[in-house]
């Protein structure tokens, strides 16, 4: 039996009323599939959150060099992660993706 190890959630927000579950997971799933193509394995995604969670509580300017191309990295990547796991979606303009850090 394989294991499943979770490094990060991804949960979609905001989405159409008449949305059934299964495409609300469908959509989160091809997310998650899309950013990890972007950036690597779910640890690397997960690392790449750490990352964003210390910047977020560090002063603008104090950023090093890694940490800004890390910042690019993931917007690059949540923006072609978003694209592609809405494009069956009709009504998804309202849509975001919340994606989380599952602490170990």
């Amino acid at each position: 039996m394989n294991t499943l190890e979770v490094t990060y959630s991804v949960a979609l927000r905001d989405y159409p009323e008449d949305l059934l579950a299964a495409d609300r997971i469908k959509i989160e799933t091809r997310y998650a599939v899309e950013l990890e193509r972007a950036i690597g394995t779910p640890d690397e995604v997960a690392a790449a959150l750490d990352t964003l969670q210390l910047l977020q509580s560090s002063p603008p300017g104090s950023f090093s060099p890694d940490q800004l191309a890390v910042v690019r990295r993931w917007g690059a990547a949540s923006t072609a992660a978003r694209r592609a796991a809405l494009e069956d979606v009709g009504d998804a303009e309202g849509c975001r993706f919340e994606v989380e850090r599952i602490p170990f």
